[in-house]
C-alpha cells in the first residue's frame, strides 16, 4: 500500500483534487418571464452533470392572459477543446439530456394546459466563454423529442371551456441557452482556473 502525504497548502491549491460547482440562470427563460436556476458540478476536467429549473405563475386559471410553468432538466455534459485543461466548465461541450414539465399557457382568449406532465430527451451542443474571473456565459441549443397530452381550451365568464384535448408530438430544435455561469466562492476555493495561484 502506499500512501501520499501532501501539506495543507497543497491540497487547498490543487486543482484536479476538488470538483467545482457553478450556480447559473438562463437568461433566454428569465426574458420569457419563466424564472430560471440551475447547478453544475464538475466531474473531473472533461465531464459534468448538469440541473436546472424553471418556474413561473402569473394570473389565474380563468385570467384572459395566464402564463404558468414548473419543470426542469437534467444533463450529462462532454467538455473538449484547447480550454478544458486551464478552465473549469470553459470550451465546448455536447450533452444528452432528458426534461419534465406542466405548463398552462392563455393568451389572446385562447389557451393550451398540460394533462399530464410533458416529457423530452435529445442532444445538446453548447459554448462557454469567461466573461470575468468568476463569471461565463455560455450559449447553446437543443434538439430533440417533447411529448404532451394537453387541453386546449378558452377562459368564458369565469369558467374554462375545454375545445379539445390532444396529444403532441414534436422532434427538432427545443431550445436555446444563454447562460449566465457563476463560481461561488473566494481567492482559491472554488475557483474557475486550474493553475490559479493567487491568495487563498
Amino acid at each position: 500500500m502506499v500512501v501520499f502525504h501532501a501539506s495543507g497548502e497543497d491540497v487547498s491549491r490543487c486543482g484536479s483534487c476538488v470538483p467545482r460547482v457553478v450556480v447559473k440562470t438562463n437568461l433566454a427563460h428569465d426574458a420569457l418571464l419563466v424564472p430560471d436556476i440551475g447547478v453544475e458540478v464538475e466531474i473531473g476536467r472533461r465531464f459534468s452533470v448538469s440541473a436546472e429549473g424553471v418556474f413561473a405563475c402569473w394570473g389565474t386559471d380563468v385570467s384572459p392572459v395566464c402564463w404558468r410553468v414548473a419543470g426542469g432538466w437534467l444533463e450529462m455534459r462532454w467538455w473538449f477543446g484547447g480550454n478544458v485543461g486551464e478552465r473549469s466548465l470553459t470550451g465546448h461541450h455536447l450533452g444528452v439530456y432528458g426534461n419534465v414539465a406542466q405548463y398552462d399557457f392563455c393568451i389572446g382568449g385562447k389557451g393550451v394546459q398540460s394533462i399530464s406532465p410533458a416529457y423530452g430527451y435529445g442532444v445538446s451542443y453548447g459554448y462557454s466563454f469567461r466573461l470575468t474571473e468568476r463569471l461565463n456565459l455560455d450559449l447553446g441549443v437543443r434538439a430533440g423529442y417533447v411529448e404532451s397530452s394537453c387541453l386546449k381550451y378558452r377562459p368564458e365568464c369565469g369558467e374554462l371551456i375545454a375545445d379539445r384535448r390532444m396529444r403532441y408530438r414534436y422532434c427538432g430544435p427545443a431550445g436555446i441557452e444563454v447562460t449566465l455561469v457563476w463560481w461561488p466562492g473566494r481567492g482559491g476555493h472554488n475557483n474557475p482556473d486550474y493553475n490559479y495561484e493567487g491568495v487563498l
